[in-house]
């Protein structure tokens, strides 16, 4: 899919069935549950989102859209408008974003939508938290932004939000155009391609606009390990042996296992099996290796943990996901 085509297949995929405002909030009643935020109670989506084996979703805000409550989600958020203008209240801001404009959203920030027109076209990019491990971002922590620093690591607090104005911003709207482009018309390889944009738009997005803050020497210790660990996983998920990493990196045990936990929300173990099975995944996709033998490749030679593990992982078994592949 080209520039050309794109207009009208964003339109396509943005038609939705016409809704009341009181059919939307029942709707969200009956299916999120409600939380407390600062004297009020909000809806909490997202918690039931279907990764699969996948770091993002890339979904369309309908046209002719009645008003989404406000709402938490409970992954980092990037809503761009395509076309029109598309008004929101965040945390009690309104923000009205024109077309090329973008608001990053951290992980408990609460907003609502207003209700949109026919030309209004907008799309979410949402990222699992697996999207913050492995390489894929390590350059964000020599940012020296604290923002940046907050997108890429879990913690009590994570109520911050910026809008960028990148309309005449050649990398983001190129970025944008490619993720979308990818999403519209996917073919095997598009899931690896739009984590890649949408590495590169966050991290451009990051340099570009955020000023360049001053960390202190315990944030960059922070930033750094956390980029290490996760280095250091990405080589030797298969033994998955934290004793031996502590040793490698020069850390005590307790200490390093406790850091990972505060700083990514994940045990040392949780980040080990994500990383295997997202191995486990692309192998079963892209070879008619037997499956014992992916098990064994990473790291698990007991067949029946690796089936329980893939499932927990991808939603069903790895015969089912070779065949939806």
């Amino acid at each position: 899919m080209n520039r050309k085509q794109l207009p009208s297949a964003l339109l396509a995929a943005s038609m939705i069935e016409p809704h009341t405002d009181e059919e939307v909030f029942n709707h969200f009643a009956r299916r999120y549950p409600r939380v407390p935020y600062h004297g009020r109670e909000l809806f909490l989506f997202g918690q039931g989102r279907e990764f699969a084996d996948r770091r993002h979703i890339v979904s369309f805000h309908g046209v002719n859209s009645a008003t989404i409550p406000e709402h938490i989600y409970s992954y980092v958020l990037i809503t761009y408008c395509c076309q029109g203008v598309f008004r929101m209240n965040v945390d009690g801001s309104r923000v009205v974003l024109e077309q090329g404009d973008c608001i990053v959203m951290d992980r408990h920030v609460p907003h609502s939508v207003q209700p949109t027109g026919p030309d209004d076209i907008t799309v979410n990019f949402i990222f699992a938290e697996e999207f913050f491990e492995g390489r894929l971002l390590d350059g964000m922590t020599d940012l020296a932004s604290p923002f940046a620093t907050e997108l890429m690591t879990l913690g009590a607090t994570h109520e911050n939000w910026r809008v960028y104005h990148t309309a005449q911003d050649e990398v983001a709207q190129t970025c944008v155009e490619r993720i979308l482009c990818e999403r519209l018309e996917p073919d095997m390889t598009s899931p690896y391609l739009i984590d890649f944009f949408l590495a590169a738009l966050l991290t451009h997005l990051l340099r570009t606009y955020e000023p360049k803050g001053e960390l202190d020497d315990v944030a960059w210790e922070r930033a750094e390990l956390i980029g290490t660990v996760r280095q250091y996983i990405g080589q030797h998920y298969q033994e998955g042996n934290l004793q031996r990493m502590a040793a490698d990196l020069g850390y005590e045990r307790t200490y390093l296992s406790k850091f990972i936990r505060q700083a990514t929300g994940s045990t040392f173990k949780q980040l080990v099996n994500i990383e295997r099975m997202r191995r486990a995944a692309l192998l079963l996709r892209g070879t008619t290796r037997p499956i014992y033998e992916i098990a064994e490749e990473v790291g698990l030679a007991n067949l029946t943990s690796f089936y329980q593990r893939f499932r927990n992982y991808a939603g069903c078994t790895p015969q089912e996901y070779r065949k939806q592949a």
